[in-house]
């Protein structure tokens, strides 16, 4: 069995939604943070939460990477390819580039060998293989 989070259970919980939900979803969150029960964040629920914190809610981008840097220490949440997901985070809190585009930087950093194809000569910019198709 596998227990996955969805977008919105995230957005209710870093937007302080003040609902009678927030004190479930507080406690939630407490028992993953302890690893009491344990869940797998998936890489597009992740990426559809940073777009929507930025585009719908406004939050700047350095309290997003935060709030998302800390989740990612719980226990009991799951991230397929943690290290590059949080080497993404801090690209794009250092950087004027979209989230995207980091989490592809921190995937050609983590081996050399790694091409990536892309029109896009700002990657020239990193340390990254880049070759137009």
């Amino acid at each position: 069995m596998i227990a996955l989070l969805d977008t919105n259970v995230l957005i209710r919980f870093l937007t302080f939604d003040n609902t009678k939900k927030y004190k479930n979803l507080y406690e939630f969150f407490e028992s993953l943070e302890r690893g009491e029960m344990r869940l797998e964040l998936k890489l597009i629920v992740l990426f559809q939460t940073i777009f929507i914190l930025k585009s719908v809610y406004l939050v700047p981008k350095k309290k997003i990477v935060d709030s998302l840097m800390d989740l990612l220490k719980y226990k009991g949440i799951a991230v397929k390819e943690k290290k590059i997901v949080l080497r993404a985070l801090e690209l794009w809190r250092e950087k004027n580039i979209e989230i995207v585009d980091c989490y592809l930087i921190a995937c050609i950093e983590k081996d050399p060998q790694n091409i990536l194809y892309s029109y896009d000569r700002d990657f020239d910019k990193f340390n990254t293989n880049r070759k137009e198709p």
